[in-house]
């Protein structure tokens, strides 16, 4: 098992964000997480990251991590591609994804894997990164995570704000990321696009996990379907 959480909680003041989740994830394992806005999706990844403080335990391969910070999990194999892409936009392309590798080794074969994996970001490798399209910036914020060369990816809605095709394109990097074995979390509003992907996945309403199961079959129950598909 890569990642397992027992009683996990995150909080803004006195705002509970996220109430006793319990998640698993095994290796070479894709989750998704669903719900509404506000129903706690970001929270669970930043408090995985430890970009803000969380309550109960996180196990890491079988260690306690709760207490580590971020830059440290970063080096354990945990990796955040954010919500809004989040690149520096002054800087070229190629600056950007090593800039990935900041917390780890650089290592010529992951930027030559990441090149391979998006090939417009090779071609556009030493453009200004605030001039790529929404979609070539959504790709090069993929690209930057995998620069720390992840165990665990977690990704905060991949595909806000991109138009279909673009969408189509990000899901066909990550189904062929998730074939060289990477664990992905994928938190995602594009529900049918995360269920069709994932293996597994979490239904969150108002901070608390609610549902759970194979993704394949969450596609086909009628809660799922009526809340978050629209049928």
């Amino acid at each position: 098992m890569v990642l397992e959480t027992s009683f996990f909680s995150v909080s803004y003041g006195r705002i509970e964000a996220l109430k006793d989740a319990n998640i698993h994830i095994d290796e070479h394992e894709a989750i998704a997480v669903i719900g509404a806005n506000g129903a706690g999706k970001s929270s669970l990844l930043f408090g995985l990251s430890g970009i803000v403080e969380s309550k109960g335990l996180i196990r890491y391969k079988g260690n306690d991590i709760s207490s580590l910070p971020s830059h440290e999990r970063v080096k354990l194999g945990l990796t955040l591609c954010p919500e809004n892409r989040r690149i520096f936009p002054s800087l070229t392309t190629e600056q950007n994804l090593k800039l990935g590798a900041f917390r780890s080794k650089f290592k010529k074969s992951q930027l030559e894997f990441v090149y391979e994996l998006f090939p417009v970001l090779y071609e556009r490798k030493k453009q200004i990164a605030g001039y790529l399209s929404g979609g070539e910036q959504q790709m090069l914020a993929i690209g930057r995570a995998m620069m720390a060369n992840p165990v665990l990816l977690m990704l905060d809605e991949p595909s806000l704000g991109l138009a279909p095709i673009l969408v189509d394109q990000v899901f066909k990097a990550l189904e062929d990321l998730k074939k060289t074995g990477l664990s992905v979390l994928l938190v995602e509003q594009n529900a049918y696009k995360a269920l069709s992907f994932a293996d597994r996945a979490y239904i969150l309403e108002t901070g608390k996990v609610i549902l759970e199961g194979n993704a394949k079959q969450l596609l086909s129950n009628d809660r799922v379907r009526s809340a978050y598909l629209g049928i």
